[in-house]
């Protein structure tokens, strides 16, 4: 027989390991994202999503449509993929009215300049919406849109950057 210490001991560990396991369980659970936040995300730059929301733009694919829905309605404009017959990077995109263009820092080779332009528009966008084919959307906040022009300074591995640069993906400005 076991001394009541060890007996309580053991009980003790068993409980603790099952309330681990609990807890454990519920951090692996996605947590549902609101409609408000969605909202907020696809229309204020100075909205900062939970992790929560990250987490599910990137995994789930209910999710990354419903954003890409309101996104649709409220665009100011849609730079849709680029041609079939592209290959290699794209360094420029051009629809609705606003170009895009990716040039390389003659300062420092791993930084890459995104030029925003509004060709004949006269709204300023302050959101960039980049979605890889089958992928995750990612956003880009537009600090600065002046005299009908922006310049982001992104790094070489900035997520954002290599989206832009994939023939299939497609960009949204809000």
């Amino acid at each position: 027989m076991s001394s009541p210490s060890t007996k309580d001991a053991e009980t003790i560990f068993q409980a603790l390991d099952q309330l681990d396991h609990l807890l454990s369980a519920t951090d692996e659970t996605p947590q549902k994202v609101g409609f408000n936040e969605l909202f907020s995300y696809a229309h204020n730059p100075k909205h900062v999503p939970s992790p929560a929301l990250n987490n599910a733009l990137m995994n789930d694919l209910s999710v990354r449509r419903d954003l890409k829905r309101l996104l649709s309605k409220q665009a100011l404009a849609h730079l849709p993929r680029a041609a079939a017959a592209s290959t290699g990077d794209i360094v420029e995109r051009e629809a609705d009215g606003f170009r895009l263009t990716l040039k390389v820092s003659k300062a420092d080779e791993t930084q890459i300049y995104l030029l925003i332009e509004a060709i004949d528009r006269s709204e300023s966008p302050s959101l960039v919406f980049v979605q890889e084919e089958d992928g995750p959307i990612y956003r880009l906040v537009i600090d600065d849109f002046y005299d009908g022009e922006a310049q982001i300074l992104l790094q070489s591995d900035n997520e954002v950057l290599k989206a832009l640069r994939k023939a299939k993906s497609e960009v949204i400005l809000r």
